[in-house]
């Protein structure tokens, strides 16, 4: 089928996948034991988003230092009492003691899929987190076989040329909300890993089932700027619109800012993202 090509604005950063509300705890009187905190863990397709019951998960406490989760031998971190199961929305919740940082493992999966890509997920309840979070973990059914594809292409906003080096990820339209949503238990999917351009300025994303897709810039090429406007789309995906999308993103230069004196030869400082380039 012959690729149909969008010309897509500049767009820039957005990223986040648990949600952490913004208000700290106020601290614990000495002698009683620290606040919880609701922590919700969520299992979904990873591929249409659709939540799914029968996922088990064990919490684990970062207990030694290290980095990463470490569940065996000496110096193991300290696995919590808590375990939960995701019911038919796809959600499960315990409460823990804030001020710490923990790893939800994964160690059943819902019947037909496949354990998550990632062994673990780390999240902190420290600091900005203590009213909770929402943890996602996504699982590929065994059974999927998806055909469809979304190429970007970046180039520049002035000359056309192609750009090296700028990143990308891509969302699904899951959950019925306009716009795209990157937190909390209702978020939208992100079903692949992003995808940096290489030398020809292009990036794929292969294997995505039929739907609504937002394209997400989290990085741009040394001497570019991220535009205001950090998402593009949602572009529809189906047998009908195609299953191969060609999207190219323009980015403008960063705009010098002269500095008092004149040019000096030190190096230029660069204009707020979105200035226009003259």
């Amino acid at each position: 089928m012959t690729a149909r090509t969008t010309r897509a604005w500049s767009i820039g950063l957005t990223a986040a996948v648990v949600l952490a509300a913004a208000a700290p705890a106020r601290a614990a009187p000495t002698g009683e034991p620290p606040p919880a905190a609701r922590v919700v863990l969520r299992s979904t397709d990873a591929d249409t988003g659709t939540p799914l019951s029968g996922a088990r998960f064990e919490l684990w406490r970062e207990a030694n230092d290290r980095a990463g989760l470490q569940s065996s031998g000496q110096d193991a971190d300290e696995r919590h009492d808590a375990v939960c199961v995701t019911d038919t929305k796809g959600i499960c919740s315990v409460e823990l003691p804030t001020g710490e940082t923990y790893y939800a493992v994964q160690i059943a999966v819902p019947v037909g899929y496949e354990r998550p890509d990632e062994p673990f997920a780390a999240f902190d309840l420290g600091g900005a987190a203590r009213e909770g979070a929402v943890v996602s973990v996504h699982n590929r059914s065994l059974d999927a076989a998806y055909d469809g594809g979304i190429q970007v292409r970046k180039r520049d906003g002035k000359t056309g040329g192609p750009l090296h080096g700028a990143v990308f990820e891509i969302w699904k339209e899951t959950n019925g909300t306009t716009g795209l949503q990157t937190a909390g238990v209702d978020a939208d999917l992100r079903p692949r890993p992003g995808c940096a351009t290489d030398a020809d300025g292009t990036c794929d994303f292969y294997g995505l089932a039929d739907g609504a897709y937002f394209l997400v810039e989290k990085d741009v090429p040394e001497g570019y700027v991220l535009p205001e406007d950090p998402v593009a789309g949602p572009w529809p995906m189906d047998g009908t619109s195609g299953r191969r999308l060609v999207l190219t993103v323009y980015n403008k230069r960063a705009q010098p800012i002269p500095t008092a004196g004149g040019n000096d030869g030190r190096r230029a400082r660069t204009a707020r993202a979105g200035a226009p380039v003259e």
